[in-house]
């Protein structure tokens, strides 16, 4: 598979692609080691990478110090950084031993901000990067914030609806997906607007998806 490539070879195609689609402010699909491609059984994954902290290095594979929502927590400007240490915790998992990224890998302020043929390219290359870790045996879940890296996991596993579940925000539904061999998908909003961690009726009902799986 392509995606079996190594993470220099990645990194050529990433420089290569975001001269092709007009990207400039750099990518990075991977947020933790990329060992973590081989070990993890949970993966979390976002949507694209957003503005980087000061002094980030703006194009690499991978993050050789960690996970980068642990190391960056005191310099990031996201708040989604906070919501996947509350996740880790809610699930009891170290960020160490999720395998963290996105399903489009070229940073942006604003994803709507891009024109369909950036976003389309973005995900075509972010598909490319995760067929294969996300079809990997080992991998029993991947936990999804947003639409579009939910279905990024849902057509490379097959997982097909199972249940769903109130957010305990609004009319905002968390869904669960599961394939033939058993791997699970939760889709939860993108936690940087409905920050559902840290409110204890939400909470509920994530575990309540994710033990229900078990």
């Amino acid at each position: 598979m392509e995606n079996s490539m190594t993470k220099v070879e990645w990194l050529s195609v990433l420089k290569d692609s975001e001269k092709t689609l007009g990207f400039t402010n750099g990518f990075k699909p991977l947020y933790c080691p990329w060992k973590t491609l081989h070990t993890a059984k949970v993966a979390f994954l976002s949507l694209n990478p957003g503005r980087a902290p000061d002094n980030a290095e703006m194009r690499v594979t991978s993050d050789e110090r960690g996970n980068s929502y642990e190391v960056e927590k005191y310099t990031t400007r996201s708040p989604l950084t906070a919501q996947f240490l509350l996740l880790c915790d809610l699930i009891g998992l170290r960020p160490s031993e999720v395998l963290t990224g996105v399903a489009a890998p070229f940073r942006s302020d604003n994803w709507q901000e891009l024109s369909p043929h950036q976003r389309k390219g973005s995900l075509d290359i972010g598909r490319r990067f995760w067929e294969k870790p996300l079809s990997c045996p080992a991998l029993k879940m991947i936990i999804t914030c947003s639409s579009e890296a939910t279905k990024l996991a849902v057509s490379i596993t097959g997982a097909r609806p199972d249940t769903e579940v109130s957010a305990a925000w609004g009319n905002i539904r968390l869904r669960r997906f599961v394939s033939d061999s058993g791997k699970v998908v939760i889709q939860l909003p993108h936690l940087s607007r409905f920050r559902l961690l840290g409110r204890p009726a939400s909470e509920a009902a994530i575990l309540s998806l994710i033990d229900g799986a078990r």
